[in-house]
């Protein structure tokens, strides 16, 4: 028969994760040490895949290497955008709420959305994407 083995509490399982943590030292993040260590690394080890920016839009490294190259964003239509937005509320929502966001979604598609839509269109005219600006936190 072998011998019974015991766990660790969870209070000493803590107690050790604790003590792990504090015995490692992070930099702390800022811009600077972004830059500090980007800078550390030779232009070879930035760029891996030797990829060169048609635009000088792209960022460095091997996630943004081939950005250029990619086909942009479509816009979606108007229509088709508001049909979907209308079915991710449909289960959060009761009957009349549903039918006053249709309604809402039809006035929008009758008379401010159109004019937006195409200002949005104007916007992404020589941009690599309509929605970076909008969706990247820095």
């Amino acid at each position: 028969m072998s011998p019974v083995r015991t766990l660790p509490s969870i209070d000493q399982q803590l107690a050790v994760d604790e003590q792990r943590r504090d015995s490692i030292t992070m930099a702390e993040r800022s811009e600077a040490n972004a830059k500090e260590t980007t800078a550390s690394f030779s232009k070879e080890k930035q760029n891996p895949l030797g990829m060169q920016n048609s635009s000088g839009n792209s960022k460095p490294g091997i996630t943004f290497a081939a950005q250029d190259n990619l086909p942009k964003l479509p816009i979606p239509e108007l229509d088709a955008t508001l049909k979907k937005y209308l079915a991710s509320l449909d289960p959060l929502q009761t009957a009349r709420e549903h039918a006053d966001s249709e309604r809402a979604a039809d006035e929008f598609l009758r008379t401010d959305g159109p004019g937006l839509q195409e200002k949005l269109k104007q916007y992404a005219t020589g941009k690599s994407s309509y929605i970076e600006q909008f969706c990247m936190c820095e």
